[in-house]
């Protein structure tokens, strides 16, 4: 008895060492990501049904295996990423790479030779690059430019089970990446039109973007353009700022509605209204706005609207314990940083994580204080011509401006589609266990908008994108 006592222990023992001795890696990180959003995310709800049920499985069970594999440890990223794109939820998304040093000071030859004789320089894939006959501006193939010229790479088909075509270096103006060596690599997406990109930085650390595409000879959604492409019309400035453009169009650049903006928001628009109301036209550039919260898009309907109108955005919190723990550390960071954000915001964050944690778990409830909402601010004799000028990069809580905006008879949308991150929302980040990537996820779902989801709104005036964006719009505003 003594003896099977002593045996069992020695097992146990045995197992608990075999436990602690496997090593954490991908593998670990994929389960926890899985386990996560199966759990947590709107949108798991709305991509995998009873119909989807045996596809999404067998999906899931194929990518770990693949990903186990696979030899090469900084593939996982493609796996992850692959795996949270079957949700179609422009949101939620994982990124980050394993660490791969600091910068290379590039003036420093002694560096430089150190960094090119490094295994990260040495096992750099390189691949022969391929002659490219009729290749026309609207595929995927090409040479491709960096706006500072420092790269000059060419896109070719070279398909793995990871990827469907590659970017070549065909020229480099700095020492840490030569001619061969692959600085990127793109795989089609299940759209059939948009591509996961996975680049190389200047370090060659890895960097993942889950969407890019090609419009006018430009990879969107990075900075490469094809070789014969126009050069770029101006971007908009990346600082909050009023301006009179002429005597009759004032101009009221929102580079952000991120809660930390909330108090220089709230400065600009105070110090913008008088002249505001004192001009027949106004434009919002929004250009590059990726959102925030909705609180600093609602002091915006005085200057736009043309009468009261019901909000017809609908908000689903999926209450589940995780979400709830997300919202609470984000009601922390908010708190610490309390010089930056105004009482009023920390106060309804308040309620609503109150209100959260009466709520019945893991389903939907409906939020009570979005349910309904009427704004009753009058139209203004100015503006009397309102543009909202956009691009791709709005998003989130800046295409809650251009659903309000449509509301309005004397407000004109112009630009492009936006970015279409509208059918969830309500993001919060944790890290997965071993390698530390960033997995950012949704908490609730607006059902209304579910359509425009991926897709974004499409303006009413398309700008042309090889000629600066405000001349254009001026231009409109005085056709009309």
């Amino acid at each position: 008895m003594k003896l099977s006592l002593l045996l069992m222990l020695l097992w146990v023992s045995i197992l608990s060492v075999a436990a602690q001795t496997v090593p954490c890696g991908c593998a670990q990180d994929f389960d926890f990501t899985v386990k996560y959003l199966e759990q947590n995310l709107p949108a798991f709800h709305d991509a995998v049904t009873p119909k989807t049920q045996p596809a999404y499985t067998q999906f899931k069970q194929q990518l770990r295996r693949a990903l186990v594999a696979d030899p090469v440890p900084a593939h996982c990223i493609r796996y992850l990423m692959r795996y949270v794109s079957f949700f179609h939820d422009s949101h939620t998304d994982i990124s980050g790479s394993p660490p791969s040093g600091p910068p290379v000071k590039e003036t420093d030859a002694a560096a430089v030779a150190a960094f090119q004789a490094s295994p990260l320089f040495q096992t750099t894939e390189r691949v022969r690059l391929l002659p490219l006959n009729h290749v026309s501006g609207e595929t995927i193939e090409g040479r491709y430019r960096t706006p500072d010229s420092t790269y000059t790479i060419q896109i070719q088909q070279d398909k793995t089970p990871l990827r469907d075509y590659v970017g070549v270096i065909v020229q480099s103006r700095t020492p840490l990446w030569q001619p061969g060596q692959v600085k990127l690599e793109l795989q089609r997406n299940p759209d059939g039109r948009t591509f996961q990109c996975y680049q190389y930085q200047r370090n060659h650390a890895l960097q993942a973007q889950p969407v890019v595409w090609l419009e006018y000879g430009r990879l969107r959604n990075t900075t490469r353009q094809k070789v014969a492409a126009p050069a770029l019309p101006p971007p908009a400035a990346p600082q909050a700022q009023f301006r009179q453009l002429d005597a009759t169009t004032a101009y009221l650049r929102i580079p952000s509605f991120g809660s930390t903006w909330t108090t220089r928001l709230d400065s600009l628009y105070r110090h913008a209204q008088l002249a505001i109301e004192q001009s027949q036209n106004l434009i919002f550039d929004v250009r590059d706005n990726g959102g925030g919260s909705d609180q600093n898009v609602e002091p915006l309907i005085p200057f736009f609207t043309s009468g009261p109108f019901q909000d017809d955005q609908q908000e689903e919190y999926y209450v589940t314990p995780a979400n709830i723990q997300r919202f609470t550390e984000y009601l922390h960071t908010l708190q610490q940083d309390s010089a930056q954000v105004e009482a009023a915001t920390l106060q309804h964050t308040r309620q609503k994580l109150a209100w959260l944690r009466k709520a019945p778990l893991n389903q939907f409830v409906p939020d009570p204080a979005t349910t309904g909402r009427r704004f009753t601010s009058p139209a203004r004799a100015n503006p009397k011509q309102v543009v909202i000028l956009y691009n791709q990069g709005c998003s989130s809580s800046c295409e809650t401006l251009l659903f309000w905006a449509k509301n309005s008879t004397k407000t004109t949308l112009v630009g492009e589609p936006s970015g279409g991150y509208v059918g969830y929302g309500n993001v919060f980040s944790v890290s997965t266990p071993c390698l530390r990537f960033q997995l950012n996820a949704t908490t609730l779902r607006l059902p209304n908008q579910l359509q425009y989801e991926g897709k974004g709104v499409t303006p009413a005036v398309r700008l042309h994108p090889d000629e600066d964006w405000l001349a254009q719009t001026m231009r409109l505003l005085k056709q009309n």
